[in-house]
């Protein structure tokens, strides 16, 4: 059976990435929810899609203020998030340089919940960072293209519309951001591992209602 996760928490009711979407999704029967993290001012893994909030990147943001306008950090969307409940952690693409300071830190966060852990990237060299410094954490390939040749040792997560040319790869697919009924059903007949979506409420209506 596909786990349903929370996209960005519970993208179409609630702020991208908020503890308060966290929460609904996981009241709705959501098995888990994805959220963006990137580093802020001080290296503090924030919870936040945009490179860049009200022009500025969010690297050169202050955590109190990041914070002061709804901005949680990783720590406390882990903290937030039940036990036994999946968490995807999609990490963006990041200067080699800031990805290195703040590794040690985001395995500290992570560590304790590998076994319900699921970082993500479009970034190859993130992936294999995170592979060293997380060891035996599930990893997978972020697209919208399918890249050529598919890497090895990682699982999909590719646009759902590339689902069925992905297929033969025999590769465990997490696709998103999957919102129609119809296509929820059937990329679950089809067998995905996951299905992320923005509604994880109707998600857990159509697939187990």
């Amino acid at each position: 059976m596909a786990l349903i996760i929370g996209h960005r928490g519970f993208a179409s009711r609630f702020p991208d990435n908020s503890l308060a979407g966290v929460a609904a999704a996981i009241s709705a029967g959501a098995d888990g929810v994805e959220v963006d993290v990137r580093p802020c001012a001080d290296g503090t893994w924030v919870c936040h899609h945009d490179r860049t909030r009200e022009g500025r990147p969010v690297r050169e943001w202050d955590l109190g203020a990041l914070r002061r306008q709804g901005v949680p950090t990783l720590a406390e969307t882990v903290a937030a998030l039940p036990a036994g409940f999946t968490l995807f952690v999609e990490v963006k693409p990041l200067p080699a340089s800031d990805l290195q300071a703040g590794l040690a830190a985001f395995a500290a966060l992570l560590g304790p919940r590998t076994a319900s852990t699921r970082v993500i990237s479009s970034s190859e060299p993130v992936l294999a960072a995170v592979r060293q410094a997380l060891p035996g954490v599930a990893l997978s390939l972020v697209f919208d293209e399918i890249p050529v040749p598919l890497p090895d040792g990682l699982e999909l997560s590719p646009s759902h519309e590339l689902v069925e040319a992905l297929l033969p790869a025999g590769v465990p697919l997490h696709p998103w951001t999957v919102n129609r009924p119809a296509r929820m059903r059937e990329l679950a007949r089809l067998g995905v591992a996951s299905i992320t979506t923005n509604d994880p409420a109707l998600a857990v209506e159509v697939l187990r209602g």
